[in-house]
């Protein structure tokens, strides 16, 4: 078990740098209501006891992607709630993914200082990073750990496994249904495990049509999730595939734009060193996730930076392990030892990571942090708050938070379920609330001015 040893450090510390960088984002007023307050606000409620209907959004836990992995986390939130643990639980499931790397390395015959090599190079691919600390918390990101896992079970025939992996995996978002019937077919056509991979199909199938047919459109008024980023192709999940189906040059076009093209070549980047064409069957399960993201209207799903590209990624890396394999058994590419790979996963990881956003963005709040800490200090758990989008993940749990709109000129009639209005001034986005909204909570008789301090405003019903 000494082999193991390097690996669990490169886990350890991977894990220590992906939580200090989502704690530090979150420190520096940088994280945003989307997600992180939404998700805060959820598993606080769930872990009291109390019904988790999102005041953002005014739905259930499970009416957001029917994501049910977000109850076992409200178990850590019992112990003590504090938005920290989603950070180290996101931070741990990433850098854990490693280990099925590691070991779909070794089951693909790579010698172990390879494994080792490939691994690090999973943890040096910049979406990793990026998507860690950008996007504040996804509920996915235990799912890559759990899909590569199923990967190596179905290989290794270990059908217990397989399935605990899969059910894990499912258990984090209803669109990774599309995933898990992908991963059966490879298994089945592929890698000629046709039991197992009826078996994903089977079990992917059902979770469709019970989470994104059934219980999501249920749990939000008959709208399905997600469908907002695909109106040129439809309206609902069934016109979206009819129409993919049946008119297929809708989306043709998509497929060859340059900002497509431009994703296509940022995906491989970081290991293009090491992929071979004879092996790009491996990445089939990751072509569900890859053909939303083309197919979408929200240019966002196209970069290395927000939370899509987190089910595409690993798989990729699957790609590299396949093909230096094949390498290493037609004797090709003998000059791509491991330190080669390590040193283009740094060079890429330097190039593409966005770690300079600790520099060159999140630092506008530095100025007037002392007076945010102290203003969120004087906000007591009980009674609900309006407030803003990068304040509101330091106030969510509670029933009630609601963020300010540059529409809402008056308070709005349910200005009786806000104890506190938390505003700051400094803000770039105007969208947030107009330059009269503070005047007019001034002259307001129901709320008084608790804090002023930075342009950091309080107030309190009086």
């Amino acid at each position: 078990m000494s082999h193991l040893q390097p690996l669990g450090w490169m886990i350890g510390i991977s894990s220590l740098i992906l939580f200090a960088a989502s704690s530090l984002r979150h420190a520096l007023f940088q994280s945003t209501a989307l997600d992180l307050a939404v998700f805060d606000q959820w598993i606080y409620l769930a872990s009291q006891g109390l019904q988790p209907i999102s005041s953002f959004f005014g739905f259930h836990l499970l009416g957001d992607h029917a994501a049910f992995i977000l109850y076992a986390i409200a178990l850590l939130y019992k112990i003590y709630p504090n938005v920290h643990w989603l950070f180290a639980v996101q931070a741990l499931a990433l850098a854990v993914g490693a280990v099925p790397i590691y070991a779909l390395s070794l089951q693909s015959g790579l010698n172990i200082t390879y494994a080792r090599a490939i691994s690090l190079s999973y943890l040096l691919y910049p979406a990793l990073f990026n998507i860690n600390f950008f996007t504040d918390f996804r509920p996915e990101a235990i799912a890559v750990p759990a899909l590569l896992w199923a990967m190596w079970a179905g290989i290794a025939g270990r059908i217990g496994q397989l399935m605990f992996a899969v059910i894990l995996a499912l258990s984090c978002k209803d669109i990774l249904s599309l995933t898990v019937i992908a991963l059966g077919l490879w298994l089945w056509l592929i890698q000629h495990r046709r039991w197992y991979g009826l078996g994903c199909i089977f079990i992917g199938t059902a979770w469709y049509l019970i989470t994104i047919v059934y219980l999501v459109p249920l749990l939000r008024s008959g709208q399905a999730g997600g469908v907002i980023f695909y109106r040129s192709l439809g309206d609902s999940p069934k016109q979206i595939l009819w129409n993919i189906i049946t008119n297929p040059s809708l989306i043709a076009g998509k497929f060859f734009v340059l900002d497509t093209i431009l994703y296509y070549f940022l995906l491989i980047l970081p290991v293009i060193i090491g992929l071979h064409w004879r092996k790009i069957a491996v990445i089939l399960p990751a072509l569900p996730m890859l053909l939303l993201n083309i197919l979408s209207d929200y240019w966002a799903q196209r970069d290395l930076i927000h939370h899509y590209s987190l089910l595409i990624f690993p798989f990729i890396i699957v790609w590299l392990i396949k093909s230096i394999s094949y390498y290493q058994q037609h004797n090709k590419r003998l000059w791509l030892k491991p330190k080669i790979l390590i040193i283009c996963s740094i060079i890429a990881f330097l190039l593409l990571a966005k770690y300079e956003f600790f520099v060159t963005r999140y630092l506008s709040s530095l100025p007037n942090l002392r007076s945010l800490y102290t203003a969120v200090s004087l906000v007591q758990p009980e009674g609900g708050i309006l407030t803003t989008s990068r304040i509101a993940p330091h106030v969510s749990q509670r029933p009630m938070v609601k963020l300010t709109d540059i529409n809402l000129d008056l308070l709005p009639k349910s200005d009786n379920a806000f104890k506190y209005i938390l505003l700051d001034a400094n803000t770039n986005n105007k969208r947030e609330f107009s330059s009269t909204f503070i005047n007019q909570l001034q002259i307001n008789k129901d709320f008084r001015l608790t804090y002023k301090q930075d342009n950091i405003y309080l107030f309190t019903k009086q």
